[in-house]
């Protein structure tokens, strides 16, 4: 028998199917827009969220090899542990933390019978966090604004805000209040690790739209990784794998997920034991020593 349960449950996503007759009457459907003079119809339905870690087994039932296929473009931890072991055991020994690479597939353990003439029966779960647990952040770096140098935008939420910054992913982070549409811009050059951008709609229902927020999660050379959210419905510029340097287009601002209005939620995030965990930072805004964004203030680069 064997089980795999996730840690968390997969919310959906939205996606554009359209829909037409072609001259021989043949319906077809489609979710990229076709290229015809027939009448298009357009609309929206709900698709399965990117899986960041798949699992497939090999062997006979006594002697099970298991492989993981990690789609995120960036290292992620991987714990197994046994939910139901009977006259078995695993190589290595688990309950075990696997750090695998990015974009990839590596087998993880076998699962062997113990005793050949008892039965056996198992069952496993898996638990998965993006990020490298033995990575180092840089606490020197100051952070570009996210946005063009130009503008100007408000703090609407700082560190540790009451309204939703109470959590260790979430407590080190800023919301900036910004149109739909805004040009957000990457804050330090990195790796596109994960993208999201086919979820439609917003509110505070928590358990609707807690994790349905378009967003780009990247990669920085220290470990630490930067997630830009509320992005518009397909608003994002950039691809996973794709490298983007400071300052380069990699979406655009929107109100989707848990909001109660347009704004960009950034935070500089790290793998701790396990657990996302949000840590402190400063942008770059043309001062001596830049500074940690304050709720009620303005962003804006002052040089």
């Amino acid at each position: 028998m064997f089980l795999v349960c996730l840690a968390v449950a997969l919310p959906a996503a939205a996606k554009r199917i359209y829909t037409y007759r072609d001259e021989n009457g043949v319906l077809h459907f489609t979710d990229r827009k076709p290229d015809t003079d027939a009448e298009v119809e357009e609309r929206l339905v709900e698709v399965e969220n990117k899986k960041m870690v798949d699992v497939r087994e090999e062997g006979p039932p006594g002697n099970r090899r298991y492989y993981f296929f990690n789609h995120w473009r960036g290292p992620a931890e991987v714990r197994v542990e046994f939910s139901l072991a009977e006259n078995v055991v695993a190589e290595p020994s688990l309950p075990r933390n696997f750090v695998m690479t990015g974009y990839g597939e590596e087998q993880l353990f076998t699962v062997k019978q113990a005793v050949d003439t008892l039965g056996a029966r198992y069952a496993l779960r898996f638990f998965t966090v993006p990020g490298d647990p033995e990575a180092v952040p840089d606490e020197n770096h100051a952070y570009r604004l996210p946005f063009r140098q130009t503008k100007k935008y408000f703090v609407g939420q700082g560190f540790g805000g009451s309204a939703s910054h109470n959590d260790d992913q979430s407590y080190h982070a800023v919301d900036i209040s910004m149109p739909k549409g805004t040009p957000v811009m990457a804050a330090r050059e990195g790796v596109v690790m994960h993208v999201e951008e086919d979820f439609y709609g917003a509110g505070t229902d928590l358990d609707r739209y807690g994790t349905r927020a378009n967003n780009v999660r990247i990669l920085h050379e220290d470990g630490t990784m930067a997630v830009y959210a509320h992005l518009q419905l397909e608003g994002v510029a950039v691809k996973p794998g794709s490298a983007v340097l400071a300052g380069e287009l990699i979406g655009f601002s929107g109100n989707t997920g848990y909001s109660t209005g347009p704004h960009l939620h950034f935070v500089i995030q790290r793998n701790v034991g396990g657990k996302l965990k949000s840590i402190p930072f400063r942008f770059d805004d043309g001062t001596a020593t830049g500074s940690a964004p304050r709720e009620g203030r303005w962003l804006e680069y002052r040089r």
